[in-house]
């Protein structure tokens, strides 16, 4: 007898449905849990994450300037501030606005305040007055780092891999340790207690004959947020940056308060360009735009910033149209007129600002109102000996001006600090020099520095002057180009406002610094070309002794015999 099966009330084929997922349901419901428990613990790292962005701000400023010989200065400025939590964050190899490569740099070398130039050419006091953004020519560096953790050679080196340049020149042999000059200028350093620099160190190196080109620019650019594809860094054009009569570019770090009892430390960094560029010379005309000066417009706003701004600035005195008109006109001080226009995001693509001009005429006589100048030149004649001589003009009526005289002179320039002079026109005997520092050099181990507080009288010109011997050096020691000499960097015045006093070491007031010319010095050369012209004549000398003996030694003289 057969016994039948009974029958399911579940169809077949929906069944087998219910006993796959009877079979899967554990993986899946542990997969769910899984996803859930990663999602929970990702709130508080994108939480932070969040608060990290938001403790970050981002700032373009392009500031262009008619100068009084009918030239441009344009002033690129891009601030980052970098809050607490965004320090944080990048200690955790986290950023967010501060590129990777300087965070990484600051923090591997104990770096507190950074500032890196490189410029093209000498800015001229005299014509242009003083601009914030000077610099000395060629790369300029001087940094305060952590003595316990920072290493200046690995700095330089992480800097010249960065930027593409030859800052690893800068051994021992070309840097100092300045004690009056390049005190801290950041407010974090300066609200701290008396011995706020207590294990930092600062070092101070140039490199005079480094020149600036693309593959500098290019690495400098790339640090950028948005790079040179939106808001003001979009007029970057490398051929007209670098066709200008003066260009430097530079980055700056340095801490700043950021409580309010400055109880916590943040960040600013800062990247900066200057170009003084001649709308004469280009389009032979005084009128000028930004597609005139650049061969570019604004093409937008860059997404990251929170404000980008472009300021116009006019003398006062001439007439002149802002194309197109400004939406905010002020006057920053008697003799100038300002412009301002705000870059947003509504902005029309392709934006151009210009001046335009009723009187097309430069006075090229006419000088710009700076009162301290600083000329310096090279005394005596002769391969053997010479002499650094500097001017310093306060062209002020009525007050004297305190300044420190900041010099880096290389050990193959043999200086005599018995020989040092300073005379003033004032008064023959008024003692110019407060205080003064002399550090000795040593012979490829460290170079010559000196430093000097000074008071300059009203209206008067102070000469500094001190004689030097040309040392023999090694003849691999020459350059490849020995008989154009060598490369002597400027000297460094910082001019200090009434108010600037020294308290327990600390600066007080604001502090602006002048660059003096370059010099070139040309030390006693050997005959490099005497090794060619020795081994020239000897073999000479050689080829045809050889011959002739030899031709004696092989050639048969058989007698000819003519036949008739």
């Amino acid at each position: 007898m057969t016994r039948s099966r009974p029958k399911s009330s579940i169809p077949p084929r929906r069944q087998r449905h219910s006993l796959a997922f009877k079979k899967t349901s554990v993986p899946v419901l542990t997969w769910g849990l899984l996803v859930l428990f990663l999602s929970l613990c990702t709130v508080p790292r994108a939480s932070a994450s969040s608060s990290a962005a938001s403790d970050e701000s981002y700032d373009e400023k392009l500031h262009l300037t008619q100068l009084a010989d009918g030239k441009v200065l344009a002033e690129f400025r891009f601030s980052r501030r970098i809050g607490p939590l965004a320090l944080a964050q990048a200690a955790e190899n986290h950023y967010s606005l501060l590129p990777r490569a300087v965070g990484e740099i600051t923090q591997s070398f104990g770096v507190e305040e950074l500032h890196l130039t490189f410029t093209q050419g000498n800015w001229n006091y005299a014509r242009w007055g003083y601009s914030p953004l000077s610099a000395a020519a060629g790369v300029q560096l001087w940094s305060w780092f952590d003595a316990s953790r920072g290493q200046w050679k690995g700095l330089v080196h992480a800097l010249a891999g960065l930027f593409c340049a030859s800052l690893n020149q800068m051994d021992e042999s070309t840097t100092a340790q300045p004690i009056l000059s390049f005190l801290p200028e950041s407010d974090y350093l300066s609200a701290r207690e008396q011995n706020n620099t207590a294990g930092l160190e600062i070092r101070y190196g140039s490199l005079p004959h480094e020149t600036v080109c693309t593959e500098n620019l290019t690495p400098w650019a790339k640090l950028l947020p948005c790079q040179t594809k939106a808001g003001i860094a979009s007029l970057f054009n490398a051929y007209r940056l670098f066709d200008g009569h003066y260009h430097s570019m530079g980055i700056h770090v340095q801490p700043e308060c950021a409580g309010p009892d400055c109880n916590s430390k943040g960040m600013l960094f800062v990247q900066t360009l200057s170009v003084v560029l001649d709308p004469l010379r280009l389009d032979n005309s005084k009128d000028w735009s930004l597609m005139s000066l650049f061969e570019r417009q604004i093409s937008s706003s860059c997404a990251l910033a929170a404000s980008t701004t472009v300021k116009v600035t006019v003398p006062s005195s001439s007439a002149s149209t802002f194309v197109p008109a400004a939406e905010n006109v002020y006057n920053d001080s008697p003799e100038s007129l300002t412009g301002e226009y705000p870059i947003k995001s509504d902005t029309v693509r392709d934006f151009n600002i210009g001046v335009d001009w009723q009187d097309g005429a430069v006075d090229h006589t006419v000088r710009a109102r700076s009162h301290i100048t600083a000329h310096r030149y090279q005394t005596g004649f002769g391969g053997e000996r010479g002499g650094l001589a500097t001017d310093l003009r306060n062209s002020d009526p009525t007050m004297d001006q305190r300044v420190r005289y900041f010099d880096v002179i290389p050990w193959y320039l043999k200086v005599y600090l018995h020989t040092l002079t300073a005379e003033t026109t004032a008064h023959p005997s008024i003692a110019v020099v407060e205080k003064m520092y002399f550090q000795p050099a040593i012979d490829r181990g460290r170079p010559a520095v000196l430093e000097l507080e000074m008071l300059l009288p009203a209206n008067s010109t102070t000469t500094l002057h001190i004689d030097y011997d040309k040392a023999f050096i090694k003849y691999t020691e020459h350059p490849p180009d020995a008989n154009r000499g060598f490369d002597i960097g400027s000297a460094v015045v910082t001019l200090l406002s009434p108010s600037a006093t020294l308290v327990d070491g600390t600066r007080n007031g604001e502090v602006r610094r002048l660059f003096t010319e370059t010099l070139l010095v040309s030390l006693p050369t050997p005959d490099f070309s005497m090794p060619y012209n020795v081994i020239t004549l000897t073999c000479t000398l050689m080829a045809l002794f050889f011959g002739s003996v030899f031709n004696m030694l092989t050639r048969r003289y058989e007698p000819v015999i003519v036949k008739s």
